[in-house]
């Protein structure tokens, strides 16, 4: 949550996905308690009725109400949209808060640090599924990359054209 662009990113995709219609599992795959210390139930898997529904399936009704159960667990098996819009709201709502505090006081101040601890506190028990986090990954790796060439270029500008022993650099 501190990496400039990560929070906004991920708010943008939610904004998206519940604007267009597409599914929540498609940016969060559920939350982390950390009261309990277990899995959320949106990733328990589903129970084994099902199965023993579909293994005794000699009646092609049994089996017309397994596959209506499944399509009701498929349902059932995201984020829920009602917690998911609370904790996105928070998060926004304090997203705006730390903004202003960034701007107000700068980076290294304490109430724009307690901000951006806040923040991360509401981002940080979002589970992103891994295409989202790839992506907030490959963002900080190209971040890095054009860090280590613009050291590189400093490096060659003082050794190579400034005769600066490289040791000193």
């Amino acid at each position: 949550a501190h990496f400039p662009g990560t929070v906004d990113h991920i708010l943008s995709e939610y904004t998206r996905v519940t604007s267009e219609g597409g599914r929540l599992s498609d940016v969060l795959s559920g939350y982390i308690d950390p009261d309990d210390g277990i899995a959320p139930p949106a990733e328990v898997p589903p129970p084994v009725d099902p199965k023993a529904a579909k293994a005794e399936g000699a009646d092609d009704d049994e089996e017309e109400s397994a596959d209506a159960s499944d399509e009701e667990d498929e349902v059932e098996s995201g984020p829920d949209p009602v917690i998911a819009q609370q904790r996105f709201g928070a998060v926004s709502d304090q997203m705006e808060i730390t903004r202003k505090a960034l701007k107000k006081f700068g980076r290294d101040d304490k109430h724009a640090i307690g901000e951006m601890v806040a923040l991360a506190e509401l981002f940080m028990p979002i589970k992103l599924v891994p295409k989202q986090f790839e992506g907030l990954v490959e963002r900080v790796r190209g971040a890095l990359e054009r860090l280590r060439a613009q050291e590189r270029a400093i490096m060659q500008l003082c050794v190579r054209d400034a005769r600066m022993p490289r040791a000193d650099f």
